[in-house]
């Protein structure tokens, strides 16, 4: 019993050590991500914002007259900027792991950066980007009136914490698989793009007719939109919502990432 326990304790005390160095070398690589991305001329590092905040922008306003079809609370504004700001999310995590690993080969030199360190600080830099910008733009439609505050805040966050869950562990089998085939590396940003109607960001599945909704049923972000909107419009409901097949989705995606980025990291030639 005390080999059991001092071996516990020496795990707990090995972890509480790494956290912190996991903490500094993935603040690093985001600094590193965002210089190299941006640059720190001109407005730099704002651009991480501006970028996705723009493109929401013109969403938003291209259905700012539209009607509200889904239900009394859900207006088309806070409908377009819930699905499309997340699914820049998506697109944003999914392609910047394309090729990830080319240009950061040096930084494997060092002996506390793997491969997970590098894709989760692109990760986070995306998501941060976009739900910043997210909470910009909503809160100008606030203000004039185009949207309401979330019902359920909670159920929100936890779709965009799902949402960046799901994109990390799909940017995981991403970057392994192009890097070692290049030529799968072009499919990917077609792919995120037809993924942007079949992904069920900018309708509510219950308005489709049942034949349709059942294609879309196998769809994980479906899901995953479903929640975001049960979390910001009084209106949306979650029948639609099977935790345990997106559960059981982002667990298996996640194990073959995982498994995929340990099988890579030994084949990166260092020059």
């Amino acid at each position: 019993m005390a080999s059991v326990s001092d071996g516990a304790m020496e795990r707990d005390t090995r972890f509480r050590r790494g956290l912190p160095v996991q903490f500094r070398v993935t603040g690093a690589l985001m600094l590193r991500e965002l210089h190299m991305r941006y640059g720190r001329e001109n407005i730099g590092y704002l651009w991480l914002i501006l970028e996705p905040l723009l493109l929401a922008a013109m969403i938003g306003l291209m259905h700012q007259r539209g009607p509200a079809h889904f239900g009394s609370d859900i207006k088309p504004v806070p409908l377009a900027l819930v699905g499309y700001c997340n699914f820049m999310t998506f697109r944003g995590i999914i392609n910047r792991a394309e090729g990830a690993l080319e240009g950061s080969a040096s930084l494997f030199y060092h002996r506390t950066i793997s491969v997970f360190d590098i894709l989760i600080s692109r990760a986070l830099l995306e998501v941060a980007g976009t739900f910043v910008s997210f909470v910009i733009l909503i809160s100008l439609a606030i203000a004039f009136g185009l949207a309401g505050l979330p019902e359920r805040p909670l159920w929100y966050l936890l779709g965009v914490f799902l949402m960046f869950w799901q994109c990390f562990a799909l940017s995981m089998i991403v970057c392994s698989i192009t890097h070692e085939n290049r030529s799968i590396g072009r499919l990917i940003h077609p792919i995120t793009y037809i993924m942007m109607p079949l992904s069920g960001a900018f309708f509510v599945l219950s308005e489709l007719p049942s034949e349709v909704r059942k294609v879309f049923y196998w769809v994980p972000l479906s899901h995953i939109f479903e929640l975001l909107r049960y979390g910001w419009f009084d209106a949306a409901n979650p029948d639609f919502i099977d935790p345990m097949y997106l559960g059981i989705w982002l667990m298996a995606s996640t194990l073959i990432g995982l498994l995929l980025i340990s099988v890579v990291r030994k084949r990166i030639e260092l020059n």
